[in-house]
């Protein structure tokens, strides 16, 4: 099936209408449906996405794969960009915040985080792709959970080694680093992990786990933003 753009709709637009299609239950253009399905969460538990590595290409936004614990495999579309703030809208009202690969704030989840603040440089601030070294040993930074505000945590980074992964059918080299997270406050400690890229400062798969209690979040991108 051939799928065309639609030139007079911006992105914001774009999504903004693909969003109320799928809220409706109208018939949309061929454009708007197949935005609307690149973005949705669907398909049965622990299965692949819902779309190839041609279809994903063949969109002009940026893609976003997400799987929430060990349940399905969904799109999400980046509907903004400020500075390194990425904002990531799937067809079921759910945002979420990343900031240089790192979850900051979402919306539309069982438990939302509200906010973070950090305490120093994080990861994609301290590596150099060209010559990888154990990032700093503590990184310190307090997230909020609903009406909870300021809760401390801390982590620390271990460069665990080289990985060829594989994202919808593309090979990748990267190299692996586990974060450790702790926070007294909450007796939260969990591993979170990451897996750069070995030719630019970028993410381009992670596991983290947002908020105590919550199943980790695992993010893989798609296709990248220009």
């Amino acid at each position: 099936m051939e799928f065309t753009r639609t030139p007079a709709l911006t992105r914001r637009k774009l999504l903004a209408a693909a969003a109320a299609a799928v809220a409706s239950g109208c018939s949309q253009t061929p454009t708007l449906q197949l935005v609307k399905d690149s973005f949705s969460l669907v398909g049965p538990q622990g299965s692949a996405y819902p779309r190839t590595r041609e279809q994903v290409d063949a969109l002009p936004y940026a893609q976003l794969g997400v799987r929430i614990g060990s349940g399905a495999r969904g799109i999400m579309v980046l509907a903004e960009k400020n500075g390194d703030d990425l904002q990531w809208l799937s067809a079921n009202r759910i945002m979420l915040l990343t900031r240089r690969g790192r979850i900051v704030r979402t919306v539309g989840l069982p438990t939302d985080l509200s906010g973070c603040a950090l305490y120093g440089p994080d990861l994609l601030e301290q590596y150099n792709f060209e010559a990888p070294a154990a990032p700093a040993s503590v990184l310190r930074r307090s997230i909020d959970i609903g009406s909870a505000f300021g809760i401390p945590v801390q982590s620390k980074f271990t460069i665990e080694g080289e990985e060829t992964i594989t994202i919808l059918d593309q090979k990748i080299d990267s190299l692996r680093i586990r974060e450790d997270l702790d926070s007294s406050d909450r007796k939260w400690r969990k591993p979170n992990r990451y897996w750069l890229s070995k030719r630019s400062a970028l993410i381009w798969r992670s596991l983290q786990y947002v908020t105590p209690n919550d199943a980790p979040l695992e993010l893989e991108i798609l296709k990248r933003p220009a």
